[in-house]
């Protein structure tokens, strides 16, 4: 009996570190219906770049309290993860707003493909022959996906969507580089750099976004739904889910944490199809099944040579 005690005690922090994982794929997956709804408000129809910019100034405000006493990195190494991260994330938004939030997610999620293909040049890692099935398998799923939704007004966001899980990849490329850094510093400095280009970018292009969330401040009712909601996305499914991964990952391993994370683009269709009606065509869901299979296989029956977690 004591020993049966002493092995639950043991199992209850694994427990909470797993639901702390799969809580920041939860809140990660809320992206799609955000940015599905901010699109289509009747309110304010906000940009890819204002959805972008805000989302990151917000989440870097709410991060920053964590900065303290941290060692920041090299300017260089940031100015390279900005750049990248920027790009992912505007793509991405950019895609889910002219396809599907199901295409958009899925095609974002192959970034570990291009980090397998990329880490051999990196890293002079050995590309084995079972890193191959793996990717040729995702690439069917991915082939099922695009070309089964390549039809008038969905080719430019598919491509973009491909794009974003390109720059993803090289992301996560360039933060293995990084592994050194600390990773609360370069997750503020990221969003930070992102809110900056992207002001610089609106107030060029779109001036009037950079405007909003003034004058919701300042009490203009009609736009306060929208201020809410792009709260939501800095705080509830930026800010909030980089916490609950930091402290889960202290308990799981990076493969696990992996696979646990693949839940955000298994529920990010079931937000946006309870919420706003939008459902994935079949091809979305073959193909998305094929995919998140053969990256559940890399990270399970070749995990020996992992590419770094969707962080």
């Amino acid at each position: 009996m004591k020993r049966e005690a002493s092995d639950s005690r043991a199992e209850t922090p694994l427990l909470r570190y797993r639901l702390a994982v799969l809580g920041a794929g939860l809140f990660w997956s809320l992206g799609g219906v955000l940015i599905k709804v901010l699109t289509t408000h009747p309110a304010w129809q906000s940009s890819a770049l204002g959805i972008t910019f805000h989302r990151s100034l917000l989440a870097a405000l709410c991060l920053a309290v964590l900065l303290r006493g941290r060692s920041l990195p090299r300017p260089r190494e940031v100015l390279v993860a900005v750049a990248l991260y920027v790009g992912l994330l505007i793509l991405y938004v950019a895609s889910a707003q002219g396809t599907t939030a199901a295409n958009a997610i899925l095609l974002q999620y192959t970034a570990p493909l291009y980090a397998l293909v990329l880490g051999p040049r990196f890293f002079g890692e050995r590309f084995q022959r079972s890193d191959a099935w793996a990717l040729a398998a995702a690439m069917c799923g991915v082939a099922i996906l695009f070309f089964g939704n390549f039809r008038a007004g969905h080719q430019l966001p598919l491509l973009m969507g491909l794009g974003s899980g390109m720059l993803f990849g090289l992301f996560l490329l360039w933060l293995r580089r990084m592994r050194d850094a600390d990773p609360v510093a370069v997750t503020v400095l990221n969003n930070t750099g992102v809110a900056l280009l992207c002001a610089v970018a609106l107030a060029v292009t779109r001036p009037a976004e950079l405007a909003l969330l003034p004058r919701a401040l300042a009490g203009d009712a009609g736009l306060l739904p929208v201020a809410g909601l792009l709260a939501l996305m800095g705080t509830l499914q930026i800010a909030l889910p980089y916490v609950l991964l930091s402290y889960g990952l202290r308990g799981v391993s990076t493969v696990e944490g992996s696979l646990l994370a693949l839940i955000e683009p298994l529920v990010a269709p079931v937000w946006v199809a309870l919420v706003v009606g939008e459902y994935p065509t079949p091809a979305t869901v073959v193909g998305g099944v094929v995919i998140l299979a053969a990256l559940a296989a890399r990270y399970t029956l070749f995990r020996d040579r992992t590419p770094a977690s969707l962080d």
